[in-house]
């Protein structure tokens, strides 16, 4: 990230604090736990100050187990985020999203979003930066029903859009260009839920599903 921004952070620093295997799951899957970590990033590229904390948690179940030969296929996920900004005494909440899939409901889409305030990952973002502040939601009444078809926003999907929404700006330098591409790749190591249900595998889609193909490679622009 810090290739991207400098005055970028992110918290914890150490994957040991952000990845847990969750022992509970079942033994046919294996189930990763991850988070909360928390961004702290501008709001808009280039800004030059850091003004907008978002936390990610979530969760991702993976078919098989860990010793199979890669990559992992997801079978399922759920993602939370929540953005903050520190105003005065107040830490303002601005944005939340729930994100998963559902595939056996009647008229859900498959991967969608749910707009929501999440307004408990504002804990992470006081206790990672020691900050003594007053919660706020300036989310107004959200109508929690309504489903957003949406692509699969895993946590490594989550961070991805984060870091293409405030650390990639206007005139691109070479070296953000190349870090975000190594952001893109560094989920590969997974293959989407899509893999395993068959109307979401045409000719073309089959890989649509996944972060990385949203963007245009910044390499190649």
């Amino acid at each position: 990230m810090r290739q991207m921004d400098q005055t970028c952070s992110i918290r914890p620093d150490s994957a040991y604090d952000v990845f847990r295997l969750d022992q509970a799951a079942p033994n046919d899957v294996v189930k990763l736990n991850v988070g909360p970590i928390v961004l702290n990033v501008p709001e808009r590229a280039n800004r030059g100050r850091s003004d907008l904390y978002v936390v990610v948690e979530g969760w991702l179940v993976f078919e098989g187990d860990f010793a199979a030969a890669a990559p992992l296929k997801t079978k399922t996920y759920g993602t939370n985020v929540a953005y903050f900004k520190r105003k005065g005494d107040d830490l303002e909440q601005v944005y939340g999203a729930h994100y998963d899939m559902d595939e056996v409901r009647f008229g859900h889409p498959v991967f969608h979003a749910q707009i929501g305030t999440n307004l408990g990952l504002a804990q992470a973002v006081k206790e990672h930066f020691r900050l003594d502040l007053n919660v706020v939601s300036q989310m107004g009444a959200i109508l929690g029903n309504v489903r957003l078809p949406c692509a699969q926003m895993d946590v490594f999907a989550a961070v991805t859009q984060i870091c293409a929404d405030h650390l990639v700006g206007q005139n691109v330098a070479v070296e953000v260009r190349r870090a975000f591409e190594d952001l893109r790749e560094a989920s590969d190591f997974l293959v989407g839920a899509a893999h395993r249900l068959g109307y979401l595998n045409g000719a073309e889609p089959a890989n649509c599903y996944q972060s990385r193909h949203w963007y245009a490679s910044p390499i190649a622009v």
